[in-house]
C-alpha cells in the first residue's frame, strides 16, 4: 500500500508540476521541471504531516496516513549530517527531509500556536509547544530527545516572538533555506543598497612585488574550545558533538584521541596551548586576525556564562603568548547564546544579546580606538586604522546567516550594517587607504542569505581597488573564494584559514599571510598542520607541526583576483592541480584522503572556488563545463603520482604492519 501511495503521489505531483509549469505560486521561474516536481511533492507531504500530526497530538491516535509518512521519512535521513554539515553539502535525501520537515513544523506552529486563534494557544501554550516539538523530533527521528529538548528551551522564546511578529508569511520562512526545492520568491525580503560610484569593467590585476619588508600576519579561526573534552571518551555518539561522555558498555571502536579526534569532536585545551606555543616559537608575527567561533558545537546546551568564560579564557591565552602582538577579532556564529542568534536594538530587551557585545568590547578595546565602542556595542562590528593608509573593517556576518532567526523577523535589519560598510569604504577610498575585511562567514557559503551576499558582493566590486584582503572562517576548510562583478570581472579574493578544531575530519591547522607593507595585499600564504592520526599514536609527545604547503610554490605567485581567476581556469583544464588543491582544502586528513574525491567532488570543489553568492553560479558553470571535458580526456593513469601521494598515514601504517607480519 505504501508503494502504491507513493506512485499515486508522484503521479499527482507530476501532473501538478506540468500543469503549473509556469505559474506555481511563489516558485522561482528558474526551477527545472524536476525541481518543480520535487518541490510540489515536498509541499504536499508537509501539508499532510502538519494536518495529521496536529490530529495525533489532539487525540493520541495515529492515522494510517501519518503512520505511512512516518515510516517513509523516519529513516530517510542522517541524524548526524543534518546538524553538522552545511545544507548545500547534504545528500538529496537529507535536503528533501530538511525542507519537508521545516515546512511541516512551521505549519504546525502557525496552525496551533500563532495568534489568538491558535488551536493550542492558552495558559499552557509553552508546555504544549514543547510537547509538540519533542513529539515531532521523536516521531521522525530528527535527533535525540536531549538535543531537541535543549534546542527548544534555548530557541522557543525567540521563535515564538518571531512567528507572531514577522513581516513575512510564516509559510514562506523555509523558502530562505539554501535548498533549491524549498526556495520561494519573497518580495518582503528583497534588499537593495544604494551604492555611490561606478562598478569595475575589468578584472583587478594589481600585484606589488615581494620584498624583505613584507609583513607576517597569523589567521587563527574556529578554535571551538571544548572544556568538557575527555580523552578516551565516546567519539561515535548520535549527538552533533561527541568526545564528552564515557564509552558505553560494549561500545565498538576506540575512545577519543588525546590530541582531539576526527569524529565530530572539538578542541581540548592542551591542543590549544600546544598550537599557541608552536606559533610563538616558530613565527615572528606583526599582528593576528582571529575570525571567530571560540565555543564548541554543543548548540543545545550552551549557557551565557559558559560562552563568556570561554571568550575570556582564549583572549587571555592570546595575550599571554603574544603580549606585544595586536589581535583583531570578529564574531562567529557560536559566540552568542543561543548559538547563531543575533539581533539589533529593535528586538525585546529580554531577547537581545547586548551582553555579548558589551563583553567582547571589554576584550577587544585594548587594540581598538574609543570611537569603535559605539558600533561594537550596537552590533558587534567596527573599523580601525592601525597605521596611516591602512584600515581594518570587522563585520558581524551573522546578518547573512540563515540560522540567525531574527532574519525571519525582518530581513531589512541587515541594511544598517551594510550601509555603514559602504560609507566606511567610501571614506577609506577618499582618504587613499587600503582595507582588510574580517567576516566570519564567506558570502558564497550556502548558509549565507543570498540577498545579503548579492549586496555585499556589489560593495566588494565597487571598492575593489580599496579592499586588498578579505579573511573568513566558518567552513573549517582551507580554501578561498573569488568574487566577480556583474560584468564577470574578477574583483576580490576571500581567504579562509580552515580551523584549529578537527570538527569534522580535519587536521588542526593555522595560516600565515605575507602582506605588502604599503598596500597590505596578500602576496603569499602558508598553512601549518600536524597529522592527527600520527599524533594520537604518541599522546605523550608534542605533535609534529609542519608547513603543509606554500601557495606561491604549489599553485601561483599571482595572488591578484585576475591571477586567481587564471588559476581556476588552470584547475579546470588540469584536474591534477584541482586534486592537489582539494587535498590541501581538507588538510590531508586521513579519513578524507581515504574517501577520496571523485569527479562530482571535483566539480563541487571548482564551483565553490568561483562562488561568492550561492544563487549566482555563472563562472562556476563555465569552469564545471571545462572540467568535464578535461576529465573525459584524462587518461586513467594521468594522475597516478597524485593518487600515490593521497595515501593517508593510517593506510600506510596498516600496510607497513601487514608487511611486517607477512615477512
Amino acid at each position: 500500500m505504501r508503494f502504491q501511495w507513493s506512485i499515486l503521489l508522484l503521479g499527482v505531483a507530476a501532473s501538478l508540476a506540468s500543469t503549473w509549469a509556469h505559474n506555481l505560486a511563489g516558485v522561482p521561474s528558474s526551477f527545472t521541471t524536476d525541481e518543480r516536481l520535487t518541490s510540489a511533492i515536498s509541499a504536499s507531504v508537509a501539508e499532510e504531516i502538519s494536518r495529521e500530526f496536529v490530529k495525533y497530538m489532539e487525540t493520541g491516535v495515529e492515522s494510517r496516513r501519518l503512520q505511512q509518512l512516518g515510516a517513509e521519512l523516519r529513516w530517510s535521513h542522517s541524524q548526524k549530517d543534518i546538524f553538522t554539515q552545511s545544507m548545500t553539502e547534504l545528500s538529496s535525501a537529507d535536503q528533501y527531509f530538511t525542507c519537508t520537515l521545516c515546512r511541516a513544523t512551521v505549519k504546525v506552529i502557525a496552525r496551533t500556536f500563532t495568534g489568538p486563534d491558535g488551536e493550542l494557544t492558552g495558559p499552557d501554550r509553552d508546555a504544549n509547544a514543547k510537547k509538540t516539538m519533542l513529539s515531532l523530533c521523536d516521531y521522525f527521528h530528527i535527533q535525540t530527545q536531549n538535543v531537541c529538548s535543549g534546542l527548544f528551551d534555548l530557541n522557543w522564546p525567540i521563535l515564538d516572538y518571531i512567528f507572531n511578529e514577522t513581516i513575512a508569511e510564516p509559510s514562506s520562512i523555509c523558502g530562505m533555506l539554501p535548498i533549491s526545492i524549498c526556495q520561494l520568491e519573497q518580495e518582503e525580503y528583497n534588499l537593495n543598497l544604494t551604492i555611490v560610484g561606478d562598478m569595475p569593467s575589468e578584472s583587478n590585476s594589481d600585484l606589488p612585488e615581494k620584498s624583505d619588508q613584507d609583513l607576517l600576519v597569523l589567521q587563527l579561526t574556529d578554535i571551538h574550545y571544548d572544556p568538557e573534552y575527555k580523552v578516551g571518551s565516546y567519539a561515535d555518539c548520535d549527538e552533533p558533538i561527541c568526545c564528552r561522555d564515557e564509552l558505553p558498555a560494549g561500545a565498538s571502536g576506540w575512545g577519543a584521541g588525546y590530541w582531539s579526534d576526527f569524529r565530530n569532536c572539538d578542541t581540548p585545551k592542551h591542543l590549544i596551548l600546544n598550537a599557541l606555543e608552536q606559533i610563538q616559537k616558530t613565527h615572528k608575527l606583526d599582528w593576528i586576525y582571529h575570525t571567530g567561533d571560540v565555543p564548541p558545537h554543543n548548540v543545545w546546551s550552551t549557557t551565557k556564562q559558559g560562552n563568556i568564560d570561554m571568550l575570556t579564557e582564549i583572549d587571555g591565552l592570546l595575550t599571554e603568548y603574544f603580549p606585544n602582538v595586536p589581535v583583531y577579532s570578529c564574531l562567529g556564529n557560536h559566540e552568542p547564546h543561543p548559538t547563531n542568534v543575533f539581533g539589533n536594538n529593535e528586538i525585546p530587551a529580554e531577547l537581545s544579546i547586548d551582553w555579548l557585545y558589551d563583553h567582547v568590547w571589554s576584550l577587544w578595546k585594548k587594540f581598538l580606538p574609543k570611537e569603535a565602542e559605539v558600533t561594537v556595542r550596537r552590533g558587534g562590528y567596527y573599523t580601525h586604522s592601525p597605521s596611516a593608509g591602512h584600515r581594518i573593517i570587522a563585520l558581524n556576518s551573522m546578518d547573512c546567516y540563515l540560522f540567525n532567526w531574527w532574519l525571519f523577523h525582518n530581513g531589512s535589519i541587515v541594511l544598517e550594517q551594510l550601509q555603514w560598510f559602504h560609507d566606511t569604504l567610501l571614506a577609506a577610498e577618499k582618504a587613499g587607504e587600503r582595507v582588510h575585511v574580517l567576516s566570519h562567514i564567506p558570502s558564497g557559503d550556502g548558509d549565507c542569505w543570498s540577498d545579503w551576499a548579492r549586496e555585499y558582493n556589489r560593495l566588494l566590486a565597487r571598492f575593489s581597488k580599496t579592499i586588498t584582503g578579505i579573511f573568513n572562517g566558518h567552513t573549517h576548510k582551507d580554501e578561498m573564494n573569488l568574487h566577480y562583478a556583474e560584468t564577470g570581472a574578477a574583483v576580490a579574493v576571500s581567504w579562509n584559514a580552515g580551523s584549529l578544531t578537527t570538527f569534522s575530519y580535519k587536521n588542526p591547522n593555522y595560516r600565515l599571510y605575507e602582506l605588502h607593507p604599503q598596500t597590505w595585499q596578500v602576496l603569499d600564504h602558508q598553512t601549518w598542520i600536524f597529522n592527527l592520526t600520527e599524533a594520537n599514536l604518541q599522546p605523550d609527545v608534542s605533535p609534529n607541526w609542519y608547513k603543509e604547503y606554500e601557495f606561491s610554490q604549489d599553485f601561483t605567485s599571482n595572488t591578484s583576483p585576475a591571477g586567481i581567476d587564471q588559476l581556476l581556469q588552470e584547475m579546470a583544464e588540469k584536474p591534477s592541480v584541482l586534486r592537489k588543491f582539494w587535498r590541501f582544502k581538507v588538510t590531508q586528513a586521513d579519513p578524507k584522503l581515504n574517501a577520496g574525491c571523485d569527479d562530482d567532488c571535483l566539480s563541487s570543489t571548482i564551483c565553490r572556488l568561483a562562488t561568492s553568492n550561492f544563487k549566482d553560479r555563472k563562472r562556476c558553470r563555465e569552469l564545471q563545463a571545462i572540467l568535464r571535458e578535461s576529465l573525459d580526456k584524462e587518461e586513467p593513469d594521468d594522475d597516478g603520482a597524485s593518487s600515490l601521494v593521497a595515501y593517508s598515514f593510517s593506510t600506510l601504517l596498516a600496510l607497513f604492519c601487514a608487511l611486517r607480519y607477512l615477512f
